[in-house]
């Protein structure tokens, strides 16, 4: 048995991470992708257009004024209140509600197949973060949440920016899959709430379940430097890994430090990976991309 899928994403991101994102989740069973366009003069609307499935929503000022959101507001409440908007136009089904920059993937099974499998009285599914790093080798894994006792032993004298978020520098939460229909819930970044703002629980997949939300969070260092203020300011970064940006701000060359802090965040060495596969932290498996690039 099936079932219909929607897909929904706020987006600005370079026509390449999108492309990647509409041709992953298409070919993993996707009935539906709605993209809310925050620049919308966002050209993906245009390069991208032609497959029926797919349906590219500019975020204008009309289209905040509609949701009662200021066309100012902080991001994070405008993507709350159109993923909100996305899911309540669906009536059956389930509702995927991610970033452009994340990839769902349910290895050996598509989506559809996965989410059929469940028990039918499960109103919501979460999926934990997998975070892409390079290795030794300049190849890419993925780095999966550890218990923070685990952090110090194997990032050392750096463990205070990653022991926060169990290893990871991006969200280890995951996101969220939600059936169709559910009365009162509004959509958060990595959960939904109901009318009382009590959480909507479900189960939580992670690597047991061969379940993954592989998220290419600092793909490459210009795009991971552009978007290194908005971070710091919102909720992207958490305290130490803050702290740490405002004194590279005071250095002598900030960019020179910032490149190291790159490095440091985002590649691993030697015995970091062999200590990370020694607890199974560390996922080496590789979606098969090729059919989307």
């Amino acid at each position: 048995m099936s079932v219909s899928l929607t897909v929904a994403t706020i987006a600005r991101e370079p026509v390449p991470v999108l492309r990647r994102f509409l041709a992953w989740h298409l070919a993993q069973g996707a009935t539906r992708i709605v993209v809310f366009l925050d620049d919308p003069q966002d050209p993906a609307q245009h390069v991208l257009a032609g497959d029926p499935r797919v349906e590219f929503r500019p975020c204008n000022a009309a289209f905040w004024a509609g949701l009662g959101v200021a066309v100012d507001a902080r991001f994070t409440k405008r993507q709350r209140a159109a993923m909100t908007a996305a899911y309540r136009e669906v009536a059956d089904g389930w509702v995927m509600i991610l970033d452009a920059d994340e990839l769902m993937w349910f290895a050996g099974r598509d989506l559809p197949t996965g989410l059929a499998n469940l028990p039918p009285e499960t109103i919501s599914l979460r999926v934990s973060s997998a975070e892409a790093v390079t290795l030794p080798s300049g190849g890419c894994a993925f780095r999966l949440p550890i218990p923070r006792a685990a952090v110090d032993p194997i990032y050392g004298a750096d463990a205070a920016l990653f022991r926060p978020r169990f290893g990871l520098v991006g969200h280890p939460e995951g996101k969220s899959i939600h059936r169709a229909g559910l009365p009162g819930i509004r959509l958060k970044l990595h959960w939904a709430v109901d009318h009382a703002g009590a959480m909507v629980t479900g189960p939580v997949w992670g690597a047991a379940d061969r379940a993954f939300l592989l998220h290419y969070f600092a793909p490459g260092y210009a795009r991971w430097r552009a978007k290194l203020d908005w971070r710091a300011g919102a909720h992207g970064f958490a305290d130490p890994l803050k702290a740490k940006l405002a004194e590279i701000r005071h250095h002598p060359d900030p960019e020179v430090a910032y490149r190291g802090l790159y490095a440091r965040l985002h590649s691993l060495q030697p015995h970091e990976v062999a200590a990370l596969d020694a607890i199974g932290g560390l996922l080496h498996d590789q979606p098969d991309l090729h059919m989307v690039t």
